[in-house]
């Protein structure tokens, strides 16, 4: 689970900074990183103030298996960047800001993506990685054909979030889902949790409809849950889907989204029948699942340029423009990557 941060004032920058070296430190990451960290989103959180009218920014650990570092998301609902490529340059500014820009966000970063409308927001990734592992003995990261990243938020006012989403490999094949447990606080949050644990506990030879069944069955003593599973298989070019209850569940293929059926019911109280669907994927498929703290009036194959983005990056635009503060809300992105 994530907890925004919200900056609106320039007393809340230092707040910013403050929380962004604290989970640097927490998760055992180096000094220098650290310090990276603390001149990124001190820029960032300044320039949400100044030119963004107020917004949020997300810092969490590098979800990415293997690699050690942070994500840091700002997102906001402002005018938007009017010249991207002009405001790249070192020393940019429409105004007295810092005065290191953009150009020095992206030198102490290790990646760096930007999504801007005019008149509706920008929001900008910066991925902040460790540039000597922290285990010397661990094995290279790999690339995977999918990327993946997603966003979770608990209701205003909880501390527990009855929304969870996890993803996995087995023997080459890329497993997803999203779980959106029944109410709020900490029995939504068990029952989330007790459903993702049998899918990770699920052998890899079973199917969408396996994990679903089983978790019909291990959650017969929790208030029950709603859920999405895919299991995408790359070599193949196929994915099987299965859903049960209010999951969205969205693929996106040649400018075109299809929204994926799900069956009513509610796993772990009641499933009448469980339903698996078979589907092309391509490498340059998406596929996302959101629960109902987002509306559902997106529509992602109208936002080329959105699509084009890091899958953490178009979540976290999903989640500005569509989640509703009176609910857990979860979006998860899963990208093809053309070789």
């Amino acid at each position: 689970m994530e907890t925004p941060i919200s900056v609106t004032e320039q007393s809340q920058v230092a707040e910013a900074r403050r929380q962004a070296v604290a989970i640097a430190k927490h998760n055992g990451l180096s000094e220098t990183l650290q310090n990276r960290a603390a001149l990124v989103i001190t820029e960032l959180a300044t320039n949400l103030v100044k030119y963004g009218r107020g917004g949020e920014v997300i810092v969490r650990p590098c979800p990415t298996p293997g690699e050690a570092g942070l994500e840091i998301l700002a997102l906001d609902k402002g005018p938007g960047i009017a010249s991207l490529e002009q405001s790249m340059s070192d020393g940019y500014s429409t105004g007295s800001s810092l005065g290191v820009g953009m150009g020095t966000i992206t030198r102490l970063s290790s990646h760096v993506d930007i999504y801007t409308s005019q008149g509706a927001g920008t929001g900008i990734l910066a991925r902040l990685i460790e540039e000597t592992p922290l285990d010397a003995a661990a094995p290279p990261v790999r690339r995977r054909p999918i990327d993946v990243s997603g966003l979770t938020t608990a209701k205003a006012g909880q501390e527990s979030c009855g929304d969870a989403w996890s993803a996995r490999w087995v023997d080459g094949a890329f497993w997803v889902v999203a779980v959106d447990g029944l109410g709020h606080g900490p029995q939504a949050a068990y029952a989330a949790t007790q459903a993702v644990g049998v899918f990770h506990q699920a052998d890899g030879a079973a199917t969408p409809y396996d994990v679903v069944r089983a978790a019909h069955k291990e959650l017969k003593h929790t208030r029950g849950v709603v859920m999405a599973i895919a299991v995408v298989r790359p070599m193949l070019g196929t994915m099987e889907f299965a859903g049960i209850g209010n999951i969205s569940a969205v693929l996106v293929q040649d400018h075109e989204q299809r929204r994926l059926p799900s069956m009513d019911g509610t796993v772990g109280y009641s499933v009448r029948a469980i339903r698996e669907q078979s589907y092309t994927w391509t490498p340059s498929s998406v596929l996302v699942l959101a629960s109902d703290g987002l509306s559902s009036r997106w529509n992602l194959a109208q936002q080329a340029s959105l699509l084009a983005r890091h899958p953490s990056l178009i979540a976290g635009v999903m989640h500005r423009d569509y989640a509703r503060s009176t609910d857990d809300a979860t979006v998860v992105v899963a990208k093809g990557c053309p070789s």
